[in-house]
Parts: structure tokens; sequence; C-alpha cells
């Protein structure tokens, strides 16, 4: 079952069957659907976890307060035991991504040096809950039984009263808090305001697969925009962690040499131009008032559950 609400289904049975594909689907990476590959299965269940936290937050209002944080606290708690090596790693696929962009412009040795410098950290990382706990898979075990605890749960889920106008306030809210971040950041793009305004993005764009059987073509067109603008965000925290790093000092390889200032400028030159694309394309997709935005998505709804009716037998 791929990740959306059903317009076909009462709104409750369709979240609760969304959920619980989802926190399976955790489960099953990390109870070895990971294969040989336990870094990949980590991963996979993580991205589980992002999108249910996601759908929690789209029924927030219905679930009420208590369920909602009783939840949310789980989810963000687990994928935290399951994120210890996740910086290390990410500084050194950043690094990679910067030698390709910057290609030439700086001795390819620089980005080696610092690249090997990294992923020695990444290791010594990946080494320490190991020595914490004895086995980096009791702490996936131990996660993938609080999953299953989580699991049982989404029965209780008090969504009685929800229907389809709780959803579209919740979308609604979500894009004006991304218009309302994206602003900020946009007259202050501090590492803490890009970062702010890329999980409104993130928001919208969860939502919007989600909601695709309301109108797919439209809705994922404008979703997978939405996807690329957390993209380009993403990208630009984690230059920004690099910058911290280099800033911070890096221990080389002996005998490796790297040319730490030419690498910050070449940093914050890709900084910047990934900031200008994340503008642009925001001005874009935020380009709606909040009013605007619920009245269009109030009639799609509306439209998506009468012909959802009209197609069900006699």
């Amino acid at each position: 079952m791929a990740y959306r609400l059903s317009i076909a289904d009462e709104l409750p049975t369709s979240v609760r069957a969304c959920a619980r594909e989802q926190l399976q689907g955790a489960i099953d990476q990390l109870d070895g659907g990971g294969g040989d590959d336990p870094a990949t299965a980590i991963h996979e269940a993580r991205k589980h976890l992002k999108k249910l936290r996601a759908l929690l937050r789209l029924v927030r209002p219905a679930l009420g307060e208590e369920t909602y944080r009783r939840e949310n606290d789980a989810l963000r708690d687990a994928a935290r035991q399951l994120s210890a090596t996740r910086d290390a790693d990410v500084l050194v696929a950043t690094v990679e991504a910067l030698a390709r962009d910057a290609a030439g412009q700086l001795p390819a040795s620089d980005f080696a040096a610092l690249r090997d410098a990294l992923a020695a950290e990444a290791a010594a990382r990946r080494a320490q809950p190991a020595a914490a706990t004895g086995d980096a898979e009791a702490t996936a075990t131990a996660v993938a039984l609080e999953l299953r605890d989580a699991l049982a749960r989404v029965e209780e889920w008090p969504l009685a009263d929800s229907d389809w106008e709780t959803v579209v306030a919740s979308v609604t809210r979500a894009y004006a808090r991304g218009r309302r971040d994206g602003r900020r950041a946009a007259e202050l793009p501090t590492v803490e305001a890009l970062h702010q305004w890329r999980k409104r993005v993130k928001d919208l764009w969860y939502h919007h697969r989600l909601l695709k059987p309301v109108w797919p073509d439209v809705i994922s067109a404008y979703g997978e925009e939405a996807h690329v603008l957390s993209e380009l965000l993403g990208d630009d925290h984690d230059l920004a962690v690099l910058r911290d790093r280099l800033v911070a000092g890096v221990a080389l390889p002996p005998g490796a040499a790297a040319d730490l200032t030419a690498l910050l400028g070449l940093v914050d030159e890709r900084r910047a131009r990934l900031q200008a694309d994340a503008r642009r394309l925001g001005t874009r997709l935020y380009a709606e008032s909040p009013k605007a935005f619920e009245r269009r998505w109030r009639r799609w709804v509306e439209a998506a559950v009468a012909d959802a009716g009209e197609e069900q037998p006699a």
C-alpha cells in the first residue's frame, strides 16, 4: 500500500491503515528486512517513522494533545536511538557532494584528506554504540519492540470525530507556518531559521503525498516541488554543519594536508547558491495566501469525496 489516505474510506479507517503500514514497515526493517546492510535497514526504518510523524501532525486536532504527544514522543525517541552515527555519515557524504560540485577548484587531495578524516570519525562513532550496549543489533531489537507497542495502540487512537475538514485545516496550518518561516528565513537566513523552514516544507511534502488521491496529477506535481525545496534546504543545512566542523578543526590523516580556508569559501559559495534556489522555488510554492490555499483545498476535497461516493456500488 502506498503512503496515502484513501478518499473512498472513512478517514479514521484510512489513517489507522496508513499508520499500521508505516509501523510495520519500520519493524520489518529492524527485524532484518534490510538483509546484509544494517545501515540501509536503519535508514529505511527512520523514513517510515518520519512518514508516520507527518501523519500524526495531519490528524493532530482529532487525536488530541495527550495522544499526539505520547505517540510523537515515542516515535521521536525511537528515531533518535537509531541515529547515533547519522551526523558523522552525513558529513562524509556532504564532502563528497562538495567535491563533485567544486571539481577543479581545489586539488582532489584536499577533499580526499577531509573525507578520510571524517570517515574515520564516522567509523569511530559506529563503534561507540556497540561498546556501550554490547551490540548495535540489540538497539534495533529494542526499538522494534517499542514500535510493536505503538502498533498495538493505533486501534485506540481517538479518531471517531475526525473528518476531511480536519485534514483541510491541518494542511492549511502547515502551509501557513511554512509561508511564515520562509519569509523569516529570507529576511534573516540563519542556520536555525532555514532549518525551521525546512521542517515545515517537509510537512507540506509529506501531506501532499498522503493526500495525492484528492487529485493525483496536480497534487503529485506540487508535492514533488516541495520535495525539491526540502532537499535544497537539507543540503544547505548539511553544509552549515560541515562549516562548523571545519571551523572547529579537523584532525587530518598523517601526512595529509588541506586548505581549510579555501574549503570554507567553497562551502559558503555553495550555500549561497542553494539558498537562492530555495528562495525562488519557495516564492512559487507559497504564492497563495493561507485563506486562498484553504479554499482551494476544501473545494478539491469536497469534489474528491463526492466523486468517490458516486463510484461506490449501489
